[in-house]
This record gives structure tokens, sequence and C-alpha cells, in this order.
């Protein structure tokens, strides 16, 4: 577990790294919210258009070989990275360094799920994403500064070193997929796994609403360094702010959900979400810099504990063989909807100002949160009811009921004379043929009855 999470650490310094770097450089040589959306969309891209493939790589190839191959992938195209100038050259090998996050993904979630009991599952998810948060924290950070003192080249061959430890991960871990590990029957299915209507809700409930806030992404760094006049230094830390707020809700979730229900921790979820969409409108209305900084620790929070909730209920729910591929239809699912959020930012920033960009998405969000309550609350419903059903003892052998004894009641029709209790009515006595295996369909529904 420690080593998934150092490996976590590292390599989302890396993404961070990578990521702010190229924003920043894009931002200083003049170009607009269409090359931002790009450099976002071309992370996201490789995780919504490879899932279907990462997911069944992630079930049925040894993990330490996809870890491996990925881990190579990513440090060998940020190396070339640092190497080039231009936008289109740029995006290209940005995308293939995403490929890599897209098959190593799916494979760390599934991994942790397995390495978790399901009552450790909250801890789990909460040291994996403080790991993950240190490297969002330390990234941006590093890349302002690096950037200012070292230029992006310098920046991009450190970001291609934190890669390695993708490679490093692979080689020490212990527990391992697939491979000769997949059982017999898990290798034998060929279809589609299917989630359960609680893990659909939150698929799709969560891809609604963070198609509706993406945009975010995208105009926070004009909003903060143009909008509000932010140097890059202070941008940096700043964007760092957001993560340092997901560590605190990570564990305070961590810790308030480690016996609750499944129906519970998916009813939190959508408020975190929810709140976190009025923080972004709150955002937008900043009148200096240092403004940004509390909501950012406040909004993080509650996406850190977003995180854990949706971590802890797909680790319970999702079949240990099929892990991979939910994980990675989650986020397809997430990503695909942020895709069409960063696209439509990158457009509108072209007609609006940030911080009216920031105003509409958070709104639209806390919108999409409440156009799908009346399905969550079904779910729910649903989920909950089913529960009571599986803990309620039902009878299904009519045969088993036993007449009742006459000692204990004096009434004389059940005084032994009543011929029904008595063994005589052929119903009861084996005569009816209805009853006699001639009819098992209406002995079904007589036990069903019962």
């Amino acid at each position: 577990m420690w080593i998934a999470a150092a490996s976590n650490a590292v390599t989302n310094l890396g993404s961070f790294l990578v990521l702010t770097t190229l924003m920043l450089t894009l931002q200083e040589e003049g170009q607009g919210g269409p090359a931002v959306a790009a450099v976002i969309i071309a992370e996201s891209l490789p995780i919504v258009l490879l899932a279907a493939i990462t997911g069944r790589l992630a079930d049925r190839v040894d993990s330490r070989l996809l870890l491996l191959v990925a881990g190579g992938v990513q440090v060998g195209a940020c190396l070339a990275l640092s190497a080039v100038d231009g936008m289109a050259p740029r995006v290209a090998l940005l995308t293939l360094v995403f490929v890599g996050t897209a098959i190593a993904q799916p494979v760390r979630q599934a991994l942790m799920m397995t390495m978790a009991s399901r009552e450790d599952l909250p801890k789990v998810s909460g040291i994996a994403q403080t790991a993950a948060s240190i490297g969002a924290i330390a990234g941006p950070a590093v890349a302002g500064f690096a950037q200012d003192g070292l230029g992006t080249q310098t920046t991009l061959r450190v970001a291609a070193a934190a890669f390695s430890a993708t490679i490093i991960a692979g080689l020490l871990f212990r527990t391992r997929r697939g491979g000769d590990r997949l059982p017999a029957e898990a290798r034998a299915q060929t279809g589609p796994v299917r989630m359960d209507s609680l893990l659909r809700v939150v698929t799709i409930g969560f891809a609604v609403v963070v198609g509706c806030i993406a945009a975010a992404n995208v105009v926070e760094v004009f909003y903060v360094k143009a909008t509000l006049g932010a140097s890059s230094s202070a941008y940096g830390l700043i964007n760092s702010m957001w993560t340092v707020g997901m560590i605190a809700g990570t564990w305070i979730t961590a810790r308030l959900i480690r016996r609750a229900g499944d129906t519970a921790i998916v009813v939190g979820a959508f408020g975190a979400l929810a709140l976190t969409c009025a923080v972004l409108a709150m955002a937008s209305q900043a009148p200096a810099v240092a403004w940004i900084v509390p909501l950012w620790l406040l909004g993080g929070g509650l996406n850190g504990a977003e995180n854990v909730q949706v971590f802890t209920v797909f680790g319970r729910r999702a079949p240990e063989h099929a892990r991979g591929r939910l994980s990675a239809r989650l986020n397809a699912a997430v990503q695909g909807a942020a895709l069409f959020g960063y696209a439509m930012g990158g457009l509108v920033l072209e007609w609006w100002q940030p911080r009216t960009v920031l105003l509409v998405g958070g709104v639209l969000g806390v919108v999409a949160v409440v156009a799908v309550a009346p399905w969550i609350r079904a779910s729910v419903r649903r989920e909950r009811r089913q529960q009571t059903q599986d803990r309620e003892p039902q009878i299904t052998d009519p045969g088993r009921i036993l007449p009742q004894d006459s000692t204990e009641n004096p009434d004389p029709a059940h005084n032994g004379a009543d011929p029904v209790l008595n063994g005589a009515d052929p119903v009861l006595n084996g005569a009816d043929p209805a009853h006699n295996g001639a009819g098992s369909e209406d002995k079904q529904q007589a036990a069903s009855a019962k």
C-alpha cells in the first residue's frame, strides 16, 4: 500500500508539472483559451477513448507488465516533449504521455481495492488521495518557480524523471492482478460487465455535473493571472490550495464513512458535489487574489470528500474480477463529460470574461445536481428496499407450516376436529394434483405468497 502511495505522489507531481508548465508557457506566448483547452483535452482524451481497452487489460493482463509499459510510455513521451516547440507537436506528445496514464490508472485503482478489506476502503482511499495530493500540491508550485527560474525544457525533464515512479512501483508491488492469477470463471466470461443501479447513478450523475463545471479548469489560469493580476508563482501557490483542502477533506470523510452504508455515502457524495459547484460560483465574485485562497481550500475539501466516497462505493460493490473495467468506465464517463466542459470553456472564453465563465459553470453545476436528484432518490430507495427484503425471513416451503397444538387453543374449531388441520383435506394431504407435482408453477406462487 505504501509503495502505491509513494508512486501516486511522484507520478502526480510529474503530471502537474507537465500541465502547469505548458499552460503557463502558452499563456506567456499569448495563446488564448482554445490553446489551454487543447492542453487539458489532451490530458483527458486518452482516458476516454481507450477506456474499453485499458479496463479489459487491467483485469486480464499481468499488472506488473502493464505498469512497466505505461511508465516507459510516460517517460519517453515527456522527454520528447521537452525538446519540441509549436502547438501541434506539444499537444500530440502530451496526449501520448497520458496514454501511459490511461493504462496505469485502472491498474492502480484495482490493485488498491484488492489490497483493502471492506471496512478499510475509506482509509486506503485516504492514503492514496493524500499521496496524490502531495504530488498535486508540489506540481503547480514547483512548475511556477521552475518556469520563472529554469525554463520550460528543464521543468519537463524533471517531470519525465518523476514518471519513472510508475516503473519502479511495477517492479516492487507484491500484490498482482490479471494474467495467470485470473480465476477460471472470470476468464470464461466474455460478455460486458454491468454496473448495479447505485454505481450507475454515481457514474452518470457525476459525469453530468462535472461536464457543467469543467470549464473552470480552462479559465482558472486566465482568471487568476489576467483578471486578478497574480504572478506565475502566485498562481502555482493558489492552485495548490485546492489540493491542500483535498487532503483535509479526504481524511475527515474517511473517518466518517468507515461504517456508513452505501446509500448514505452516495447521498453525501452528491451533496458535496453541489457545494463544490456553489464554491466555484462564489469564487467568480472574488475582488482580489486573497479571497481565492479560503474558497479553494473549502472547494478542495469537498472535492476530497467526493473522491473518497466514490472510491469506497466502487470498492465495495464492484466484483473483484471486473474492478479494472468498472474503474475505467467511471473514469471515461467523468473525463468524457469534462472534455465537453473544457471545449465549451475554451470557446466561450473568446466572448466572455473569465469571471463570467466561472460563475455560469458553478451555477449550472448546482442546477445539474438538482436535476439528477429524483433519479438519485429513486435509486437509493430501491437499494434500501432491497436491503430490507434481504433481511426479512421468508417461508419458501408450505409443508413446513405446522398445525397448531390443540392444548394451546381451547377453541373447538381448532381442537383437532377440523379436517384441514387434521390431515383429511386433500389439498394439504397430497391428493390435489395441483400440489402433487402436476402444477409446479402454482406451487411456487403459493410458496411466494406464504
